[in-house]
């Protein structure tokens, strides 16, 4: 990603949760949404219509057809902010500075001649205009800040944070380890009690159906193996080297701190 480039598309979490907020504040990104509606969460709507326009709705809308119908999504929920333009300011006083100026859900109709919408997320359209003079971007205070707060690296606190929220991800991953591989043990010890009473069946025909069923014992088994014991550990492996890495770069941040201080 270079100094000025965008980035688009469904990132899968709301604005608040902590995958947007390290996207944003580590890679310096500006939401282009947030900043042409920075009042956006504030509103207050009565209708999913009024969700789409006020508050940037793009997915799980009950107006979208692909997503009307699902169970989970009740009678007050208008639906979630998962697609965005983001950007991010060029870095030197001798670059034009950009600013998102509209930015606005689309797609939202169905499709001319049919009754389902064009996809199950819709669209989202913004303009960002390039400042040619850099005083000119300065002029307004507001967009001032948004630019400082664009050039910020990741914080200790929100290191601290990142790191709070993988560790609870390997304490989780360890206990769906632990609750697969005793599942596999489960299939494991009804595998050899259906080898041993397949014996005691007075009618063949039954064999067949335990042949069957142990089919899916034991592709049960060896799915709870994989999971539990392969992909778990690899998993929880990646984890900790991400959490090292971050516990590193908090011990540069408190370091560099006390340099400071003495």
């Amino acid at each position: 990603m270079t100094d000025h480039e965008t980035q688009l598309g469904d990132f899968n979490s709301v604005p608040t949760t902590l995958p947007m907020t390290i996207i944003r504040h580590h890679a310096a990104l500006l939401d282009s949404w947030a900043v042409v509606h920075p009042d956006s969460d504030s509103l207050t709507v009565m209708n999913p219509k009024d969700a789409i326009i006020q508050h940037g709705i793009t997915a799980d809308s009950p107006v979208n057809t692909w997503s009307a119908g699902k169970s989970y999504l009740s009678s007050t929920f208008f639906g979630k902010r998962l697609d965005y333009i983001l950007y991010r300011q060029p870095r030197g006083k001798q670059y034009p500075q950009l600013r998102a100026t509209e930015c606005r859900v689309v797609l939202t109709d169905k499709v001319p001649g049919f009754t389902f919408s064009y996809s199950d997320h819709f669209g989202l359209e913004a303009t960002i205009e390039i400042q040619p003079e850099p005083s000119q971007a300065e002029s307004s205070s507001t967009f001032q800040n948004e630019s400082n707060d664009a050039q910020t690296e990741l914080t200790s606190s929100a290191i601290m944070t990142t790191i709070n929220a993988l560790t609870e991800c390997y304490r989780f991953s360890r206990e769906r380890s632990r609750k697969e591989l005793l599942i596999f043990v489960l299939c494991l010890v009804l595998l050899v009690g259906i080898a041993i009473g397949t014996a005691w069946f007075p009618r063949s025909w039954i064999n067949s159906i335990f042949i069957i069923f142990t089919v899916m014992v034991a592709w049960a088994g060896t799915t709870m193996l994989y999971e539990g014991f392969i992909y778990g550990n690899w998993e929880r492996s990646a984890l900790q080297n991400v959490i090292e890495e971050l516990e590193i770069l908090q011990n540069g941040f408190k370091y560099q701190a006390d340099q400071r201080a003495a």
